[in-house]
This record gives structure tokens, C-alpha cells and sequence, in this order.
């Protein structure tokens, strides 16, 4: 069975704002406003220390690549024949009908 080598560390509040060098207070501002990765879970703030880094280097988020690339498609001439064809391939409509 694969396991990864280390675990993900997730931090609490103090914790990461000791690793980002911040106050408590100003962490928690940044965590509540969505400027930074975090999770509230039970009324508590925890970090991946892992993304906090990612977000320390300015990588976009996964989130913020998929929205980037949310319009690629928008003039593409080929993209309702293929989805046409995904939608045969599977077996079904591309619309369901209103019966």
C-alpha cells in the first residue's frame, strides 16, 4: 500500500501565524477576508503549511487556474461537436427532455 512519505502539517492559528511571522490577530483578519488558504473548522482557524508556502511564493491556487481558464473555450468553433460526441459516447442528450 502506497503512503505518502510525511504527512501534510497543519497548523493552527497561533502556529501559522508564528511560521508567517504575523500577529494572531492580523492572521485571523487575512484567514475570515479569504486572502490566504485556510479552513475554519469548529470555530477554528487551521493552515496547510504546505499552501501557506505555495501561497508565500504567489502560485495561483487550483481554484483561481481553473477560473483563469473558465473562457478558453468561449469562441472555439469545434466545442459543440465535441461535446456532441461526448454525450454520445456516453449514451445520452446533450439536453434531457421535458416530459
Amino acid at each position: 500500500m502506497n503512503r505518502p512519505l510525511t504527512k501534510p502539517e497543519v497548523l493552527n492559528l497561533a502556529e501559522a501565524a508564528r511560521f508567517l511571522r504575523l500577529k494572531p490577530a492580523r492572521l485571523r483578519a487575512l484567514a475570515e477576508a479569504k486572502q490566504l488558504p485556510a479552513r475554519e473548522l469548529d470555530g477554528k482557524w487551521l493552515f496547510l503549511k504546505a499552501a501557506l508556502e505555495e501561497w508565500l511564493r504567489g502560485k495561483p491556487s487550483s481554484r483561481d487556474v481553473f477560473l483563469s481558464q473558465a473562457g478558453v473555450f468561449k469562441d472555439d468553433d469545434t466545442l459543440m461537436q465535441m461535446l456532441e460526441d461526448i454525450y454520445k459516447a456516453r449514451g445520452r442528450p446533450m439536453v434531457e427532455s421535458e416530459d
